[in-house]
């Protein structure tokens, strides 16, 4: 079986190409890293490192890239896909127009006979299959083929995955003469919604194929508890001056808001939303794995990756945090924590008190002057609280 991975980045090199070459198949990345390319081409394979109880080198290989940037790559990628079992997109959103004009490049050449080819969206983006097949969609000539030549299938990459120099971390690049190190945990599932896919999809290791509601309920476990929890870890981290996100966990002020927030707010709303897939006992079992792997000494993940761009995580085309405080209120809870970190963000961004309202308008109604209020206080006790005060962020969301 053959795959093409677009982005050999953190995610394409340290998950996806592990997980398929597990299960033996032939791997082919795209990218615009002319090094990295040359690196992996020389070797026929890469290395990158994962943490379990160590940190342990993983080799991946046979494989292959094609350097985007090179005078040949149409041909050479449009082969590629003409033989593909599977596409993979882990390029990052901003990728999503040269992506999509390559696919529909590709689907118009006479070698291109699937019927259709399925392209499994890996971006940490909402509904990046959506906005993939729109690109795609308006680079071909004839626009109402889509269907007929791809289905665009959206996926949950919860495995964490670090893109470092040696600089950073004393670790074997991914190949010799590159400065890149990646660097993961060992998180191996990746959900996949089913409904959108055309079957058969072919199986590989970590795959797991869910039905469109239960997809949308590990869909929103992702965004609300995974990435909302390791949002509120970094933006109160960084308030507080700390560099990783174990020193997060050792404050007992940020510890208890992160713990509140992955239990009693959004475990609890997602146990009220989808009954039917998660049990009490489910949620628990995740959000304690969850948080140790946030919060590993030996993952080590930093501060600063978890604050890359906050005015994002309040907006409506993300909503990491303010999303997942709509979804607590709309499903009867009190976001008292993802209180702290909105507030957060609009502190790291010298955004004033009156500004909330404005900047949380693309709120629900229903919830809007709530979560408004919300936000409104919980400003006001983190800088209390940077100010040293008693209790801090503990009594606040106790």
């Amino acid at each position: 079986m053959k795959a093409v991975i677009f982005g050999a980045g953190a995610v394409g090199l340290g998950f996806l190409g592990e997980l398929l070459n597990k299960s033996g198949w032939r791997i082919t990345f795209a990218d615009i890293d002319s090094d990295l390319v040359a690196a992996v081409n020389s070797q026929g394979c890469y290395i990158f490192n994962k943490v379990s109880t160590s940190v342990e080198q993983v080799e991946v290989g046979p494989a292959s890239a094609i350097d985007l940037r090179a005078p040949d790559a149409d041909g050479q990628l449009d082969a590629a896909l003409a033989q593909a079992d599977l596409v993979f997109t882990a390029a990052g959103a901003r990728a999503f127009t040269p992506v999509g004009r390559s696919l529909a490049r590709a689907a118009e050449s006479a070698a291109f006979q699937h019927e259709p080819l399925n392209v499994l969206c890996c971006e940490n983006h909402y509904d990046a299959a959506a906005a993939l097949a729109a690109t795609t969609q308006e680079a071909l000539a004839e626009p109402a083929s889509l269907a007929t030549k791809f289905a665009f299938v959206n996926t949950v990459v919860a495995r964490m995955c670090q893109r470092l120099t040696p600089a950073d971390r004393d670790l074997p690049p991914v190949a010799p003469g590159v400065d890149t190190v990646i660097l993961t945990e060992s998180y191996a599932l990746l959900p996949a919604d089913a409904s959108a896919a055309a079957p058969p999809v072919p199986e590989f290791a970590g795959l797991k194929s869910l039905s469109g509601p239960e997809f949308a309920a590990w869909d929103h476990r992702k965004l609300f508890a995974h990435n909302g929890t390791h949002a509120l870890l970094g933006v109160l981290g960084k308030l507080a001056g700390y560099t990783y996100m174990y020193e997060c966990r050792q404050d007992a002020d940020i510890n208890a808001a992160a713990r509140r927030a992955l239990h009693e707010e959004v475990g609890d709303a997602l146990l009220r939303a989808y009954p039917k897939v998660f049990t009490p006992t489910d949620h628990d079992t995740f959000a304690e794995d969850l948080y140790a792997r946030i919060t590993s000494d030996l993952f080590a993940d930093s501060v600063d990756r978890g604050t890359r761009n906050t005015m994002r995580m309040i907006s409506p085309e993300d909503g990491r945090l303010s999303g997942a405080a709509e979804f607590v209120l709309r499903h009867g809870g009190e976001p008292r924590a993802l209180a702290l970190a909105i507030a957060g963000v609009l502190l790291l961004n010298g955004k004033p008190p009156d500004e909330a309202t404005d900047l949380l308008a693309h709120t629900d109604p229903s919830v809007r002057a709530e979560q408004i209020a919300l936000t409104e206080e919980a400003l006001s006790v983190i800088v209390d609280w940077q100010g040293g005060a008693a209790q801090g962020l503990r009594s606040f969301v106790q």
